[in-house]
């Protein structure tokens, strides 16, 4: 892994915890879970505030997630709005960490320039034992706290204030005036100075994708729920929920087509995106490597002249059926009704290779990370969209595989300078819609 840390293709775009006031604050923290303090004296944090160093430190890689529910988290700054997750058992996780930051702005800087808020994430749901546990998440509350009583001071203060205010006979209660005041004293105007949280409560999505029963997709609709993942590890079966293998291809597709998940056939975003052309690229770098350990695929990066390798190694490629399907549908993007055509005799199986999420539909990212599951040569869209499968897919590649994909990641979608996220944006959107 060690050319993805360099690039920052694994661990990037952290924030570096490395002043001495945020170590301590971030111990507080810990000690309120019951956790050890870290020795370091400075590390990386995601948007939760998980750190892979303190894990390391630790032993414990689930120290911020320890049942794979009810996730806690540590926030020293609120520059992690914007950060990634490095480790998460739900694709909601993230969504519900950037909506509190979102929601409580204003609170998370004026705390922060004293204190850390840590907490949990919770729902009614404790623990995950069965796959119907997974289908009871509806809602969650953000459970916040200060290691210096400061957010808790505040709350205080704020009930004392309200009940002065609608209670007609408060203000001969000599014992609430001074209450409130000293509370003033401590916290200041909690009406002004934003410590108060705004809003800590949120909708959990209804489609979303869990780690647990070996990875699993829910997709809840009115009628029911959809499970798709292992139906022998998604047993038993929930009450009035369905199972769809993630590989019986033909029926999974059809769901998605017929609950209109999936955009239909798009040529034009084929081509004005480049997608096919990526995924065309990819695979061909890839059947040119296994076929030939020695073949150095770095020129295929970049090399605008695709045709020249493709019709070099035609004996090659050829004989691949991915091949001839992506090099067939690349001819025919220029003749958007004959490529329409030529869709409609593919196998569900290869049709997955030219369609998306409908990107305005609700959890639009997790059903592309199912489309993706199909196409596991396409590295650049498993790492967009799936980046714990594509860490599984890059420990099984050959060294020359796995200098091409940093190589070609860090070329078309992550450059390791300081504004790569302009790049990144770019190619979610043009590939799936996504911002």
């Amino acid at each position: 892994m060690h050319r993805l840390i360099e690039e920052g293709l694994r661990f990037g775009g952290l924030l570096h915890v490395d002043s001495a006031h945020l170590v301590e604050r971030y111990n507080a923290a810990l000690k309120g879970f019951g956790l050890p303090a870290t020795s370091l004296s400075d590390f990386y944090i995601d948007a939760s505030g998980y750190s892979y160093e303190v894990a390391l430190e630790m032993g414990e890689a689930s120290y911020l997630d320890p049942a794979g529910i009810n996730r806690r988290f540590i926030i020293v700054s609120p520059d992690q709005a914007d950060l990634p997750l490095i480790r998460t058992s739900f694709s909601a996780d993230g969504q519900m960490i950037r909506a509190f930051f979102a929601a409580n702005d204003r609170m998370i800087r004026a705390v922060t320039l004293r204190d850390a808020l840590y907490g949990e994430i919770e729902n009614l749901v404790f623990e995950v034992d069965r796959p119907a546990d997974i289908l009871g998440l509806r809602d969650i509350r953000f459970i916040v706290r200060t290691a210096s009583g400061l957010l808790e001071q505040a709350q205080v203060l704020k009930g004392k204030i309200d009940r002065f205010l609608t209670e007609p006979d408060a203000w001969q209660d000599a014992n609430l005036l001074e209450a409130i005041v000293d509370g003033a004293t401590q916290v200041g105007d909690v009406r002004r100075n934003g410590f108060l949280p705004r809003d800590l409560s949120f909708k959990w999505p209804k489609t979303f994708w869990t780690s647990h029963f070996g990875g699993a997709y829910v997709i809840a609709e009115d009628d029911g729920a959809i499970i798709v993942g292992d139906p022998d590890a998604l047993q038993p079966k929930p009450f009035g929920a369905s199972i769809i293998a993630l590989h019986e291809t033909p029926v999974l597709f059809s769901f998605l087509e017929e609950r209109r998940l999936l955009e239909p056939f798009n040529p034009a975003w084929l081509k004005a995106s480049g997608i096919v052309d990526h995924r065309l690229r990819q695979l061909v770098a890839e059947l040119l490597m296994l076929g030939d350990h020695a073949f150095d695929a770095e020129a295929l990066v970049d090399d605008p002249y695709l045709n020249r390798w493709i019709s070099d190694n035609m004996a090659k490629l050829n004989p691949d059926r991915r091949f001839r399907v992506l090099s067939q549908m690349r001819g025919l993007l220029d003749t958007p009704t004959e490529a329409v055509a030529y869709e409609r005799t593919l196998s569900p199986e290869h049709r997955f290779y030219f369609r998306r999420a409908l990107p305005d539909v609700p959890g639009a990212s997790d059903i592309n990370r199912i489309v993706v599951e199909h196409l596991p040569f396409d590295m650049l869209s498993t790492f967009i969209l799936n980046k714990r499968r594509f860490y599984a897919i890059y420990e099984t590649y050959t060294e020359a595989q796995k200098a091409f994909a940093v190589r070609y990641l860090t070329t078309h979608y992550a450059p390791n300078t300081y504004d790569r996220w302009r790049m990144r944006a770019k190619v979610r959107e043009a590939f799936f819609g996504l911002h």
